[in-house]
């Protein structure tokens, strides 16, 4: 089977993710979260994506209806120092004496609460136990599915099940995506993310705006 076919074929198992919408949220426990959506992997830097600003637009909409039904809407971002441990594995990027942790313009005016990660995973940001607690659902958007999405959403499922706490953590396929780079072929690493995700418990979902 050719790269392309496999894809394909990935894509074909993605259709059938149940289709999902903001009217199944009960708004009081529910968090949403969007996850390095900032100015250095949209706008300029190492891993800044064209595939990635793409996603602007429709998590804008998106955030806005969250904020309509009155939802608790946070953002994490990337904030690292020259001496950060996590620079040794990625290109320097999101350096706290620049603007890259900045989150993008189309998105700012949304998040009530703005948290900044040294780890690619966003559950060990400070202040992210007092954003979870009484979380019954937890929707995540944003980048990058492979790395930080998928890290963040299996570590939440995992440690409500350990402790046997009901947590939904809803990840809508089109408010995620990642980079693409000679190394890191971003569809394919997206799909499978997704795919992963999905059989660790995330309940990945083809969303459904308002019109």
């Amino acid at each position: 089977m050719s790269h392309t076919d496999f894809i394909a074929k990935l894509s074909e198992k993605l259709d059938v993710f149940p289709q999902w919408d903001l009217d199944q949220l009960d708004g009081k426990n529910a968090r949403i979260f969007t996850i390095d959506m900032n100015k250095g992997f949209t706008r300029s830097g190492a891993l800044s994506s064209p595939r990635v600003a793409a996603l602007l637009p429709a998590t804008r909409n998106f955030l806005k209806a969250c904020r309509e039904k009155e939802l608790l809407i946070a953002a994490v971002t990337d904030c690292h120092t020259a001496d950060s441990t996590e620079l040794a594995s990625y290109p320097a990027h999101c350096l706290d004496d620049s603007d890259e942790p900045e989150l993008a313009p189309e998105i700012w005016e949304f998040p009530r609460k703005i948290l900044t990660k040294n780890s690619t995973n966003a559950f060990f940001a400070p202040g992210m136990d007092k954003l979870l607690k009484d979380a019954h659902t937890v929707v995540i958007t944003g980048c990058c599915t492979d790395i930080c999405i998928m890290q963040f959403a299996v570590t939440l499922k995992a440690f409500a099940n350990q402790s046997d706490t009901p947590l939904d953590v809803i990840v809508p396929r089109q408010l995620v995506d990642t980079y693409d780079a000679p190394d890191h072929p971003a569809q394919l690493l997206n799909d499978l993310a997704l795919l992963s995700m999905a059989g660790n418990g995330v309940s990945v979902v083809n969303y459904l705006p308002r019109k």
